[in-house]
């Protein structure tokens, strides 16, 4: 941390309190991961019942799951790598609150539509969408500029576990989707569309 400008006092049970100068002190619990190992759901579990005051895991390399975002967001803590981890004791008062750029993005834009009733993290940047009135979706997004067939295929395969509703795509430079990303989607039992769409048919489509 002395090197990003923070000074550090390592704890017990892998954690550090990290000083800030105009906001509050955080700790963070801090898991290195040994080649092949990921962190799972059940690994967040485990450091909440090592340390139950746990707001902030930080994990090393980031190879972190899915279910593993999705189950941090349940407990109100934030799961993520190094480069978060700064992004978060520049930005946030508290740093459990943290979420990444895209992240923000898309929430600010979901839970502000008159047709969502709440937003339920799925994975990394993966939703289940309630809305009122209407069937719940469940949606992957990406930020990819040209969305190919084969995009889609590494997309749903990072994804695995998780069905898709849609994938919706949130570049803004993205003004068309490629006919053979659509027939790929349309096969894999999942549709495609860009951000925009999706918000202006939400409240009607999909039912």
């Amino acid at each position: 941390m002395q090197e990003q400008g923070y000074s550090s006092t390592r704890l017990d049970r892998f954690q550090l309190e990290i000083e800030r100068d105009s906001l509050p002190d955080p700790c963070v619990l801090c898991i290195w991961l040994h080649d092949g190992e990921s962190f799972d759901a059940g690994d967040v579990e485990s450091c909440i019942d090592m340390v139950p005051s746990t707001r902030f895991i930080v994990v090393v390399p980031t190879r972190i799951t899915h279910a593993a975002y999705e189950r941090a967001d349940e407990r109100g803590i934030c799961v993520a790598g190094f480069g978060e981890l700064l992004d978060a004791l520049n930005l946030d008062v508290d740093i459990a609150q943290h979420i990444d750029s895209q992240e923000r993005y898309e929430r600010r834009r979901l839970t502000r539509h008159k047709a969502v009733s709440a937003l339920k993290r799925k994975g990394k940047h993966a939703y289940e969408v309630r809305r009122k009135r209407l069937r719940s979706l469940t949606i992957i997004t990406s930020s990819e500029y040209e969305f190919t067939a084969d995009e889609l295929y590494n997309l749903l395969e990072s994804y695995a576990g998780i069905e898709p509703d849609l994938i919706v795509i949130r570049n803004p430079n993205c003004h068309r989707l490629p006919t053979d990303s659509q027939q790929a989607a349309a096969r894999a039992g999942t549709a495609l569309t860009l951000f925009d769409d999706f918000l202006n048919d939400l409240g009607t489509k999909w039912t």
